[in-house]
């Protein structure tokens, strides 16, 4: 297994097309804080995309499934906790080599050919500034997924987008680039238990929609699973479809999760 430094990743990058599936694999390789693992560097049969600074580490794995003596090396080094997110035909392998606490397949959401934003009915949504990462991170500290793949608020807030509703002087909802290609940025949404049911998350998602399509031309797409019935609700208002490779990847891990509908065949 080799690893490769960020300037040795064209040959990674060609193989990885640029759809919403791909999008957060796409946007670790892109970054120079991942950590990129492949049998072969010309002709990769396996690759690794990883993020070791979120807790759990979180890994994205690729690979022909006749490679079984290579994932199950790979996957016999993992031994502590961790995500995976793979496609659905390695769960066997990974099944078989890894200890399997959690699998549930992922839904992925997307603008169809044609869309357009449509722009936030709710004048008190707007983008976020650098000078309110305190704010935003101090607000949303039990949601630190939204800012996960860029390692700080305060860089997600310089490198991303963050859109907040605002209810009487409170922040009470935000919309985040979770990751982004060239095409298409991954959208996140979280709200306070107290503004629920308002639809302040779609109104952020709304202007973030229409912030990275006319200052980038990325189309919105969406990732969850089944059982988060807001957030592809949500998906749907913003009028994003499942796309035809939605529930063919899987996320798995290696440990428990308290609360989760765990199971283990997806």
């Amino acid at each position: 297994m080799r690893r490769l430094p960020p300037h040795k990743r064209d040959t990674v990058r060609s193989i990885l097309a640029d759809i919403p599936e791909n999008c957060s694999a796409l946007f670790l390789l892109n970054s120079a804080s991942s950590v990129v693992v492949v049998d072969h560097e010309q002709s990769p049969k396996f690759l690794s995309i990883s993020y070791p600074h979120t807790i759990p580490p979180l890994y994205f794995l690729y690979g022909e499934t006749d490679q079984q003596i290579i994932s199950r090396a790979f996957l016999k080094r993992l031994k502590q906790q961790a995500d995976l997110v793979i496609t659905r035909s390695l769960f066997p392998v990974v099944n078989r080599y890894w200890p399997v606490r959690f699998a549930i397949p992922v839904l992925f959401f997307a603008a169809p050919s044609g869309w357009q934003p449509t722009p936030p009915s709710n004048f008190s949504v707007r983008l976020l500034q650098p000078e309110e990462a305190g704010l935003f991170e101090k607000t949303f500290a039990t949601e630190d997924w939204l800012w996960d793949l860029f390692g700080t608020p305060a860089r997600l807030l310089t490198e991303g987008q963050v859109v907040a509703a605002f209810s009487d002087g409170d922040l009470a909802s935000v919309a985040t680039t979770l990751a982004y290609t060239n095409r298409y940025c991954e959208l996140g949404v979280a709200t306070r238990p107290a503004y629920r049911g308002r639809g302040l998350a779609l109104a952020c998602a709304r202007l973030l929609s229409q912030s990275q399509f006319e200052e980038f031309g990325r189309l919105p797409c969406w990732r969850t699973h089944t059982g988060n019935i807001g957030s592809w609700k949500t998906a749907l208002r913003l009028g994003l479809i499942e796309t035809p490779l939605s529930e063919q990847f899987v996320f798995v891990s290696n440990y428990a999760h308290v609360g989760a509908d765990a199971r283990v065949v997806p």
